[in-house]
């Protein structure tokens, strides 16, 4: 069966893109291959020493792709694929888990008309705010919170999306298999979950979201409750700031919970230069885990971009502190996007 899975995952792109082509389909796909380098030492601010041991010094250095087009006027597909890691293995041996990433983050296809839409496969929870809007391979994990680190957040499920009268909002509503299931659909633990995404006034940008976590077959009624408010404002052309508050912090599933009674907070900070083709970001968070203490992460970074109307190189520098450790993590590193065009390439109907 594994065998089969990966198979499918390999094949799915041009079986999909040769369809296009037979039936005359009106979309294109899009294959982008993204290899990303990266050096991350870690020091310690109370002279314990430092880390430079291999494989923990190449950071989140990674090999993703991704697929996605459109298979007929409301049909579309998105493909995401984990191929390579710092831990290559456990991305495979942890193929069926729900408990854990793995090489496969996103297959699912949409149904969209008019103001519906119905994603069925594998898709990110709603849950977590703007954390999870990039995906990982643009992300750095050393200024992301623990929730982000440890919560297995793709999962098998449906997600029905309703468009709200008032342009850019939309409520979302989504039945997926839960991560403390150790396999999907094993136990039949699933999560539930109410979002809305918006914009106010042009500027303001809600993300707020509910779920509801089953997190043991013994007693199907008890939940787990997850609630994240985030906001983004935008301020003029060049900032934008993000809050963001949880009623829980993220646990490794073993000495803590996966989702772990507590509270956290965020604030980030981004200035965008686009005539330098330059991001430079800040970010604090706190986090405070009943019984346990408290948790501070702080950092800063640069996104350079040095190819002309382009975004698909990027230069990235950072440096983090974790009080949990008190590490500093440094990382510097790129990464590109290879995009190619298969099938007819007429563009996507709006």
């Amino acid at each position: 069966m594994k065998k089969l899975i990966l198979t499918i995952a390999v094949f799915l792109p041009a079986l999909l893109a040769h369809s296009q082509e037979a039936d005359g389909g009106s979309g294109f796909g899009t294959v982008s291959v993204i290899p990303r380098l990266e050096a991350s030492p870690m020091f310690s601010t109370t002279g314990e020493g430092h880390n430079f041991s291999f494989p923990d010094i190449l950071g989140t250095s990674s090999l993703y792709t991704t697929f996605e087009g459109d298979i007929s006027e409301h049909f579309s597909f998105f493909i995401c694929n984990h191929w390579l890691s710092t831990d290559p293995k456990s991305l495979y041996l942890d193929t069926f888990h729900s408990d854990s990433t793995n090489w496969l983050d996103f297959l699912y296809f949409t149904y969209k008309t008019g103001f519906f839409s119905l994603t069925a496969g594998k898709n990110v929870l709603l849950t977590g705010g703007e954390e999870y809007d990039p995906y990982d391979f643009d992300c750095h994990n050393q200024l992301l919170s623990s929730l982000w680190n440890n919560l297995p957040a793709y999962q098998w499920g449906l997600t029905a999306s309703f468009d709200l009268p008032w342009e850019d909002n939309t409520i979302s509503a989504q039945m997926a298999t839960s991560p403390y299931s150790e396999k999907f659909f094993q136990e039949g633990l699933f999560v539930y979950s109410l979002g809305w995404n918006g914009c106010i006034a042009g500027c303001i940008y809600p993300k707020w979201t509910i779920s509801l976590f089953q997190d043991t077959a013994e007693d199907r009624a008890h939940l787990v409750p997850l609630a994240d408010i985030s906001q983004r404002f935008c301020i003029g052309d060049n900032f934008s700031l993000d809050l963001q508050y949880r009623n829980g912090v993220g646990g490794d599933g073993e000495e803590l919970p996966l989702i772990a009674r507590g509270h956290s907070a965020l604030a980030g900070l981004t200035f965008t230069n686009n005539a330098e083709n330059l991001d430079v970001f800040a970010r604090g968070h706190y986090e405070h885990i009943n019984g346990l203490g408290d948790n501070w992460i702080a950092g800063a970074g640069v996104h350079y971009y040095p190819l002309k109307n382009s975004q698909d190189l990027r230069i990235h520098a950072l440096a983090s502190w974790n009080s949990y450790d008190n590490f500093i993590t440094a990382a510097v590193g790129l990464s590109y996007n290879f995009n190619f065009k298969v099938g007819k390439c007429r563009g996507k109907k709006q």
